[in-house]
């Protein structure tokens, strides 16, 4: 596409065009770049349809445009910050002190400006989640159990899932062990509470955060929500709690209750509505909120709403996702939060199954029998009213069907000691590791019969777990500062780094404004704590200027969120500066220009301070001179600039040379001007940003740069 100039600057026609979209990185949010329609996620108190907002998206972040997520101490502070940002305060979670806040423009460019003001813990756009396509089974032509084991067949159809090889279903029923008396939750698509598997287990509540509505009709949830793309909630909640009548199929904790929480509709709902919705599933009495759902982040309102659910002894699982890779994903990394890996049916990972340390174990997820809405029966699509499906978003609610049974034999049990005895129950021996923990299936195959056997009574309950509260401050000759920008790390000690069998528990979690960290329900013991101030990647800095500390904590076997272990860290750094002084400002016009000679670098400057900055300089050459001008900003000062630099002739206006990457092949994202001048005169380097040079605004306090001149020849 052809980019917007500057009004001020004419292109040379001959000069080619041509990028990817820029990335302005800040706190973890990006840059927007183009918008279309969306429902807007803003369940207003009272309001009984969505609003419809205005989406912004750049690469595969997605957001709410208009609409800025704030976290607050008090609501004098949340009614200060409202005003100071011109915008109006349309929806509060007051259990997790969260808000949203309705703004003019581009929230992205406010929550810089919105982390400064007091009593704000966090401000970040209200980033949208969109679900993963299932992974489709080898469909057969029928699901009758003709070629099934007998013991596979619970009601009508076969789940080779439940049976004594995989979930081992039977021996754990028939200890009495079935999920009654546990509500589960379902934070997914709209779940088909009608659906003759599901409707005798309904708990008769169903919530859609975006209409900050509560439904208690089935028919009028059916009617509102039936649409083709809306089957997957009920895939995942049939696997829960599907009913044992004979028909269809049964649900690993077939006496459970569950409630439907929607999240997709279809497309996403934003982090605050997601946050919304966990904290009402809580307060509704959901004991187990399945998330068969990643993209989410490592801060803010989803978690802050986990936080809130485990404080309440609600326990959190989420799928590990479908990546095929060793690597974080969110919320399955989030401390506390029980992640599930996918297996096939001979008890292997599956190859999409997402790996890491953070895996608590796994489940069925390869060629699952669930069963389909109703609204879809008869599809030529989707004929059948049960399914095989696949992905790790079926493995977790059967991790979380496991979780009710533990909860309906002890009620009083703690996420942790849930979590725990799930793992110390499961089957070792499969996965890399046979004797117990690997990064691909975590502590094993879950055995739903083996924790029947093992938790005869609760006292056979592992130790409850720790809650652990850190405090960061920047301490330096002015003073201290809030430890806001700051990464924390619990690693627990005699940790083999790189080792896949390791389990050795390792928790990451960042600060928010006030310096303030929490890990909640993780492993109690003594952990090595690392702690680095401000990311330079974000910020840019020097290393030596970025401040760590390292030492130790000791995780205490039932402390709480309300009363969690406690450690205050100062860091002999300075803060991040969030108002940077540009020492050649005002140079925004060819008559404010800044002079630079060959063989100079400049101080850091800033593409600060303005929704457009344009930082101009001067320079006086000769025909002939060869020049090469550089732009030194995100990739080799570190922060968040894109850069882009022009060269103007004497005019100040005619556009000679620019660029956006430097290097053929493309080195990296700072800009490099190569030019041999053809007449002696004074000439213009400009400063930008990507982002400005596509018309957009671009407005960070980590914009930084330097440029540099030299005469080649």
């Amino acid at each position: 596409m052809r980019k917007n100039i500057p009004h001020n600057l004419r292109r040379n026609p001959s000069i080619s065009l041509g990028k990817s979209l820029g990335v302005l990185a800040l706190t973890g949010l990006l840059a927007a770049c183009s918008q279309t329609n969306l429902e807007a996620s803003v369940p207003a108190p009272v309001a009984s349809a969505p609003v419809v907002g205005e989406l912004a998206q750049n690469g595969p972040l997605k957001y709410i445009k208009n609409e800025l997520v704030v976290g607050y101490t008090d609501a004098a502070s949340l009614q200060a910050a409202a005003t100071a940002l011109k915008g109006q305060v349309v929806a509060t979670i007051p259990e997790i002190k969260v808000a949203l806040i309705r703004v003019s423009g581009d929230a992205l460019k406010l929550t810089k400006g919105a982390m400064r003001l007091s009593g704000v813990r966090y401000a970040a756009v209200n980033d949208v989640v969109t679900p993963e396509k299932p992974i489709s089974g080898v469909q057969p032509a029928s699901l009758t159990p003709l070629a099934a084991s007998a013991d596979q067949i619970f009601d009508e159809l076969p789940q080779y899932a439940l049976d004594p090889r995989h979930l081992n279903a039977k021996v754990a029923w028939d200890t009495g062990m079935t999920g009654k008396g546990v509500l589960v939750a379902v934070i997914d698509d709209p779940g088909d509470v009608s659906h003759p598997d599901l409707n005798p287990n309904w708990a008769g509540k169903a919530f859609d955060p975006l209409q900050n509505k509560t439904y208690t009709n089935a028919t009028e949830w059916v009617n509102y929500f039936k649409k083709p793309e809306n089957s997957h909630g009920t895939f995942v909640a049939s696997s829960i709690v599907a009913a044992k009548d004979g028909k269809g199929i049964v649900g690993l904790a077939y006496e459970a209750k569950w409630m439907p929480v929607v999240m997709f509709n279809p497309g996403g709902y934003s982090s605050f509505n997601i946050a919304l919705g966990a904290i009402w599933a809580t307060n509704n009495g959901a004991r187990v909120i399945n998330n068969s759902w990643g993209g989410g982040v490592s801060f803010g309102p989803v978690k802050d709403a986990f936080d809130y659910a485990m404080s309440n002894g609600t326990t959190v699982v989420a799928s590990m996702g479908n990546s095929y890779h060793d690597e974080f994903q969110y919320p399955a990394a989030l401390p506390g939060v029980m992640a599930s890996g996918a297996l096939d049916g001979s008890n292997r990972r599956v190859t999409f199954s997402t790996s890491g340390r953070h895996i608590s174990s796994s489940a069925p997820g390869q060629d699952t029998l669930l069963a389909n809405p109703t609204w879809l029966w008869g599809d030529p699509a989707k004929p059948e009213t049960h399914e095989l499906i696949s992905g790790t978003s079926f493995s977790s609610p059967y991790t979380a069907a496991v979780a009710a049974l533990a909860l309906q034999k002890c009620p009083a049990a703690t996420p942790y000691q849930v979590r725990r005895i799930l793992e110390t129950t499961a089957n070792g021996a499969i996965g890399s590791n046979p004797t117990g923990f690997d990064r691909d299936t975590g502590w094993g195959a879950l055995d739903a019969g083996k924790l029947a056997q093992t938790l005869t009574d609760c006292t056979k309950l592992p130790a409850k777990g720790a809650n652990v509260y850190i405090n960061v401050k920047y301490a330096n000759g002015g003073g201290t500062q809030p430890g806001e920008l700051v990464d924390v790390i619990l690693r627990g000690q005699g940790m083999r780094a790189g080792a896949t069998d390791d389990p050795t528990p390792l928790y990451i979690t960042p600060t928010d404004a006030a310096g303030d960290a929490r890990f909640s329900e993780i492993a109690p013991g003594t952990y090595d704590l690392y702690v680095a101030g401000a990311d330079l990647s974000i910020t840019g800095s020097l290393t030596e200027d970025r401040g760590t500390f390292m030492g130790t904590l000791t995780a205490t076997s039932g402390s709480t969120y309300f009363s969690p272990d406690r450690k205050n860290v100062m860091l002999t750094a300075n803060a991040p500066d969030f108002n940077p002084v540009d020492p050649y400002e005002p140079n925004d016009t060819p008559a404010d220009a800044k002079t630079i000679a060959y063989g100079q670098t400049s101080q850091t400057a800033y593409i600060f301070g303005k929704p457009k900055d344009l930082d101009y300089f001067k320079f006086t050459g000769a025909a002939g001179d060869q020049i090469k001008a550089e732009m030194l900003a995100g990739s080799q000062l570190g922060g968040s600039l894109d850069s882009y630099l022009y060269l103007l002739g004497p005019d100040g206006v005619t556009v000679l040379a620019e660029n956006d990457d430097r290097g053929t092949p493309r080195i990296d994202s700072d800009s490099e001007v190569n030019f041999t001048l053809t007449a002696a005169g004074t000439y213009y380097l400009v400063a930008t940003s990507f982002t400005v040079s596509e018309g957009q605004e671009d407005d960070s306090p980590f914009n930084k740069y330097q440029l540099k001149l030299t005469k080649t020849n």
